[in-house]
């Protein structure tokens, strides 16, 4: 019987738009899997006690017949599953034999025999264009024999012509191998971390005339040098001259940044705006969306002719480079094309959660790849949190639900469109920047203020960019005129782009660095100088009670960009001082935020603590290795040794315009007991080969002299004791005694209201030390 009354559930409800919750189960099992797989990616020794746990919980598994109580045991069988793949992969499975091959290996005769796994990306910096690929090497030629040999390298490739490296292709190549670089600063990238989970253990760098090519490579691996010359071609119709414009356009199509210049990067870096660059969903959403819309307009029905976009974003998969984000894009768009071909729902978080389960299974390790963490983790969260943010955010703009619609002014239907517009793009900046937060914190110590907000311009610019470039790809084949009236268009839009990053990245407090969460529960407020290899010995950084203080021994606009990774990695936001030598003064500038130059006044002595003062001391002593004359600065803090801080007059570099000073560090003899009976002094050189602690005789003779490597050197000086800390190196620890009163530091201490320092005269024992270098100290 069919009645008039209201149904309890909404007549035009559609049952087959659910929440995308409801039918979504392998998000879970997927979370927990890749929770296994990184606790045994670090741990080989895992292997064996997970591979018993699985078959342990599989047996309870398969015994409880009832679900919910099996459900358990299931996720803990493929807990343990994620634990053991990773901990094989780790440690178990068979590394490659490069490893094993005699120390030779390192020789610049050598020469390697193997092909391309990877799409080769040139970079192209100053002038200089290096090729980058993965290369799995087959055998070697080492000590005048052949050797059968297995494994893969970073091939960097110098000169490279355009397209010269295909995918597949196979050629010798004469070089030697090279271990990648270690950190040598806290915050520098670990590169061997970083190739190890694309499986790589070394590098090896050439010269395009060290290569004999064998083959000229693959089908596939030639059509893709094909395609990539082709779209850079077209892409340049008509904006030639504007090499940044191309730069960006190449580098948002197919990722291809390596003409990008490094401001351009760094700014998009700081408006959050980097991810424009990753080829991922955006970019393969675009290609879709601009092949639908051709069938469309070809009057092709895209229901019947929908599949051959398959083949085409395959392709577009390896023609922009083959990397993980787009790989996973790839295949999350496949999925949604082949569910709306054949009409049944998506469920978007049981497709991501399948996606994540595929590549994991595939390669466990890769769970460690900081692609795969941000790609997923910014997708997770924008389906999880951008509706009820955007809902959230649009509330305050919709009318009252209990006027009809028809009788809505047009005030108010004006202000619920452009508001629930305004609150989906905000509510989905804000989702993405929050799945990528931790990523942020963690992997590079740095958070986007502004970017949120800059995302609102950002991406529907970007969006437009990728399109009207995929449009110009499309037509500037068949008519370059139309290629180059597309171009033109879409400089404009670059242009836009370029400047709304640039606005949004030179606002104040654009950014704040993140420390380390080690580096920060690790700091204490005693005394600490920090001399970081940007090279050694060109700088010096000054902690103490929460206070940052920077003593300057090089050109500041080449200094800081080193400083930068440093200081995010500390997590400093802000400069309470900064120091420098200047035509046989000491100059100091106030409080200010990193980067940004303060003035400078001549300095007497500085208290950046209560405790903590800072001095010039008059006169200037000549180094025995060089001819330039160093200034010195004194820190004196309560219960103490008193520091000497030695700052030789900056050089310049050969071939280059940059100016790089270097620094000594003494602890007077009058403070050390080391040895106590000796009475001797601690000498520590800094330069670009190394820092050389030496302990000092009454003489000025260095004796037991050690070498800290090339790394930054941490000095931790408290009461009763001082540390010397190389990066990554074990400590050196020596026991000092506190200045007594009447003598070294307290001695020292102006009485004048002034607060002058007084002259060479007195009983000062660095100002005696300070006119002549100690005997013997070599740098």
């Amino acid at each position: 019987m069919r009645t008039n009354g209201i149904p309890n559930s909404a007549p035009h409800a559609d049952p087959g738009r659910q929440p995308n919750g409801a039918h979504a189960p392998l998000l879970a099992p997927a979370l927990i899997f890749a929770a296994g797989c990184a606790w045994g990616s670090g741990a080989p020794a895992l292997f064996w006690p997970s591979l018993a746990t699985v078959a342990l919980l599989g047996a309870l598994w398969f015994r409880n017949h009832s679900a919910q109580r099996s459900l358990f045991p299931f996720l803990g069988a493929l807990f343990f599953v994620g634990v053991c793949g990773a901990s094989f992969s780790s440690g178990w499975r068979p590394a490659d034999d490069l490893r094993h091959l005699p120390q030779a290996k390192f020789a610049a005769d050598c020469w390697w025999e193997g092909a391309i796994r990877s799409v080769p990306v040139e970079k192209e910096r100053e002038g200089d264009r290096t090729t980058t690929a993965i290369l799995a090497i087959d055998r070697a030629w080492i000590s005048g024999s052949w050797r059968s040999a297995s494994g893969r390298v970073l091939l960097e490739v110098r000169a490279a012509p355009p397209g010269g490296l295909t995918l597949s292709q196979r050629f010798w190549v004469q070089g030697a191998l090279r271990r990648p670089g270690e950190p040598r600063n806290p915050g520098d990238p670990d590169w061997r971390e970083i190739l190890a989970v694309r499986r790589v253990s070394y590098r090896l760098k050439a010269a395009w005339n060290d290569i004999r090519p064998l083959d000229a490579g693959s089908w596939l691996g030639r059509q893709i040098g094909i395609a990539r010359r082709w779209a850079s071609r077209l892409l340049r119709t008509g904006i030639e001259n504007d090499r940044e414009a191309v730069a960006l356009l190449t580098g948002m199509i197919y990722g291809q940044t390596g003409g990008l210049p490094a401001k351009t990067e760094e700014d998009f870096r700081l408006a959050g705006a980097y991810h424009v660059f990753a080829v991922s969903g955006q970019n393969v959403g675009a290609f879709l969306a601009v092949g639908l819309a051709l069938l469309e307009a070809g009057r092709v029905s895209r229901w019947r002719w929908g599949w051959a976009l398959f083949p085409a974003v395959a392709f577009y998969a390896f023609f922009s480079g083959g990397s993980a984000s787009v790989g996973r894009a790839a295949l999350l768009s496949s999925l949604i094309l082949t569910a709306w071909l054949i009409r049944r729902p998506v469920s978007l978080l049981n497709l991501w959660g399948a996606c994540l389960l595929f590549f994991l299974a595939l390669d466990p390790l890769s769970v460690q790849d900081v692609s795969l963490q941000l790609s997923f983790g910014v997708v997770l969260a924008l389906l999880l949190l951008s509706g009820p943010l955007s809902r959230w955010m649009a509330a305050p703009f919709l009318p009252d639900p209990f006027i009809p619609r028809t009788l809505l002014p047009a005030s108010a239907r004006v202000r619920e469109k452009f508001g629930g517009g305004f609150a989906l793009l905000l509510g989905s900046s804000l989702a993405a920047s929050i799945g990528a937060l931790p990523f942020e914190i963690v992997h590079f110590h740095f958070v986007s203020l502004v970017g949120p907000l800059a995302n609102l311009l950002i991406v529907p610019l970007a969006e437009l960019v990728v399109t009207v470039g995929t449009l110009s790809l499309c037509f500037g084949s068949l008519s370059s005129l139309l290629g180059a009236l597309l171009n033109n268009a879409n400089w404009l839009f670059v242009h836009g782009l370029l400047a709304t990053v640039a606005l949004a990245a030179h606002l104040p407090a654009a950014g704040i660095a993140v420390g380390d969460p080690g580096a920060v529960l690790s700091g204490t407020s005693g005394l600490r100088l920090l001399f970081p290899a940007v090279p050694l010995g060109s700088a010096c950084l000054v902690r103490c009670q929460g206070k940052m203080l920077l003593v300057e021994a090089a050109e500041k606009e080449v200094l800081l960009p080193k400083l930068e990774p440093i200081r995010r990695f500390y997590g400093w936001n802000r400069l309470d001082a900064t120091l420098r030598s200047e035509r046989q003064h000491w100059w100091v500038a106030g409080r200010t935020a990193w980067g940004v130059d303060g003035p400078f006044a001549l300095m007497k002595q500085c208290f950046p603590t209560k405790t903590l003062r800072l001095q010039p001391l008059a006169g200037r002593f000549r180094n025995g290795a060089t001819a330039d004359a160093g200034s010195v600065l004194l820190l004196t803090e309560k219960q103490t040794p008193l520091l000497a801080l030695y700052v030789n007059s900056p050089f310049a570099e050969a071939g280059a315009g940059r100016r790089w000073g270097t620094m000594d560090l003494l602890l007077e003899p009058k403070t050390a007991a080391l040895p106590r009976a000796s009475g001797g002094a601690l000498w520590l050189s800094l330069g670009p080969r190394g820092a050389l602690l030496s302990l000092l005789d009454p003489q000025g003779t260095p004796r037991r002299v050690r070498n800290l490597g090339q790394s930054a050197v941490e000095i931790v000086v408290a009461p009763g004791r001082i540390e010397f800390r190389p990066y990554r190196r074990p400590p050196v620890s020596y026991v000092v005694d506190p200045p007594q009163e009447g003598e070294g530091a307290a001695s020292q201490t102006p009485s004048s209201p002034e607060g002058s320092v007084q002259e060479e005269s007195g009983s000062n024992p660095v100002a005696r030390r300070s006119r002549t270098n100690p005997p013997g100290v070599k740098r």
